[in-house]
């Protein structure tokens, strides 16, 4: 039976308060990123050594309509997962005809570069046998060939090369030319495909997104981890504005790292003292500052280290048969959580109750538990949205 007699008490709705102080974005924080934001970008086009965004750009200028059989291959930053997209094209270039598949990289492949790639190229071998396409042959030798374009999870440069400081690669692929890295295992598998692209997983959106509707002009991702991409005016762009291949060029802007190395653009972030235990703690302090305060990667982090502040407080979870040691590990309250906790409207907020339980083992949640954990919840999530927000703007 469950008691509503004991609604969030005075100490508890006071550290509440100070949390949603905290965590408060104002209208004229946002206007300051905006601006902050857009200066960035503009120094990364004119190459600034000083320049937090890289605007790295991507070479993608041949708009042709599509025919035929193509391959795409998308390749998670960690390697984790791989998936491959078989796409056939009618004769209008529309879309006729896609089949995928998603193969799951074994650690043993992670451990180095090579035994990656060659997995790649096992991968590849295997798309193609199910989709019998290993034995397609065409009267031209080149034709014959599929060609397959590659969108990976790193920020790339137009030499496909994996930038230098690409602090989330896991794969040791930082410096490495992506392209013959590939191209060399393929070649050793002798697979009928040849590598016509490799660019950043935003671009790839981004590109994918203009072909369906023209008018696409930028691609926003907010997952793992954040990015955005847009067509740039190639003027505008100061160290290519000589190769005049297209009036445009798609710019990758790895938009997430900003805050991570100018102490003026850190200071326009709503930094509380959860996201720097956060920063300091994580794999890479001090990279990617805003990339922490809205990728899915971090904000369940963030509403686990409020939970445990509330229980060192002992203003939560005090019952002595709550088992707490699982809630107490890193990155255990999974962003993916917090949705379920947010709509939840019952009565009781049972779906509150049944997440611990079942995740947690914490069995014996009163109803003020509930709504301190739900509005914990809410606190981070209209952060992180105002934020992209303004990412958006």
């Amino acid at each position: 039976m469950v008691s509503f007699s004991s609604p969030v008490s005075y100490e508890q709705q006071a550290k509440l308060d100070k949390i949603a102080k905290a965590f408060a974005v104002s209208d004229s924080q946002l206007k300051t990123l905006v601006n902050g934001l857009r200066a960035e970008m503009n120094k990364g086009l004119k190459r600034n050594p000083q320049g937090e965004l890289h605007m790295s750009p991507s070479f993608v200028h041949n708009y042709v309509s599509p025919k035929g059989t193509s391959l795409g291959m998308a390749i998670e930053a960690s390697g984790s997962r791989i998936r491959l997209t078989r796409v056939t094209f009618d004769a209008t270039g529309n879309t006729a005809l896609t089949s995928t598949q998603v193969f799951i990289t074994p650690c043993i492949h992670k451990r180095t570069p090579a035994l990656f790639f060659d997995y790649v190229a096992f991968c590849i071998r295997e798309f193609l046998h199910t989709s019998k396409l290993d034995n397609s042959a065409a009267d031209d030798l080149l034709q014959s060939f599929l060609p397959i374009g590659i969108s990976i999870g790193l920020p790339v440069s137009g030499e496909c090369r994996v930038d230098e400081d690409a602090k989330e690669d896991s794969l040791g692929l930082r410096g490495s030319n992506v392209a013959r890295k590939l191209c060399d295992a393929i070649t050793r598998s002798h697979l009928p495909v040849r590598v016509t692209s490799i660019t950043n997983n935003t671009v790839s959106a981004l590109v994918a997104a203009n072909h369906a509707d023209k008018t696409t002009q930028i691609a926003v991702s907010f997952n793992h981890g954040i990015n955005a991409a847009y067509f740039e005016s190639l003027k505008n762009v100061e160290y290519l504005a000589k190769n005049s291949i297209s009036d445009t060029v798609a710019i990758n802007t790895e938009i997430g790292r900003f805050g991570s190395i100018s102490k003026q653009n850190m200071q326009m972030l709503p930094l509380t003292m959860w996201d720097r235990r956060i920063d300091r703690e994580s794999r890479h302090p001090g990279a990617r500052i805003l990339e922490k305060l809205v990728a899915d990667q971090y904000l369940g982090e963030i509403v686990r280290n409020l939970i445990t502040d509330f229980m060192d407080c002992q203003l939560i979870f005090t019952s002595e048969s709550c088992e707490v040691k699982p809630i107490s590990k890193e990155y255990a309250f999974h962003t993916a959580y917090m949705a379920p906790i947010m709509e939840d409207t019952s009565v009781d907020l049972a779906s509150v109750e049944a997440i611990f339980a079942a995740e947690f083992g914490i069995n014996n949640t009163c109803y003020s538990d509930r709504l301190v954990v739900r509005r914990l919840c809410e606190i981070v999530a209209k952060r992180a949205s105002r934020l992209a927000g303004a990412l958006l703007a």
